[in-house]
């Protein structure tokens, strides 16, 4: 399927919104997709249609600021656990999640490493791992050194 990668084969995937490229949703629903967590504002994303077509929905929304702004930290400390409750939520129904932002590598990026490190990794391995299958991720502008800034607030 167009624009969507794995982070976890089955379990964990990203992909753009359907603000910069459209999605249909009954081939999300096929390709094995459950449910859909918006990190950005969930633009284009129409709630009763994604619920209608047998999604589960969450918008939990990060900073859309490009470079991030110094407020912007304690904002995404305090969204991105949020997201990864939804996420362990729908793991724990054994759906799979769609994660998506705008372009599905900044904000996607920093739900699925701290995924990753929830589930044991270290920051740095976190981010590579990310990297691995997006390798566009935290490439706005500050993104890079943010994301990391928002990990190492988590992980204390």
């Amino acid at each position: 399927m167009q624009h969507l990668f794995w982070l976890v084969d089955g379990q964990i995937a990203g992909r753009s919104g359907p603000n910069k490229d459209p999605w249909d949703l009954l081939e999300l629903k096929a390709a094995g997709i459950d449910a859909i967590i918006s990190v950005n504002h969930g633009e284009d994303c129409i709630e009763a249609e994604l619920t209608g077509a047998g999604l589960d929905y969450l918008c939990v929304p990060f900073s859309r600021n490009i470079p991030p702004k110094p407020e912007d930290l304690d904002y995404c400390v305090e969204q991105v656990p949020k997201a990864l409750a939804f996420i362990r939520e729908c793991e724990a129904q054994d759906k799979t999640v769609l994660i998506h932002c705008r372009s599905g590598k900044d904000r996607t990026g920093l739900i699925m490493a701290y995924y990753l490190m929830d589930n044991g990794a270290a920051p740095l391995h976190a981010v590579s791992q990310v990297r691995a299958v997006r390798d566009i991720a935290f490439s706005a502008e500050g993104w890079d050194q943010f994301a990391f800034d928002v990990l190492y607030a988590l992980q204390d």
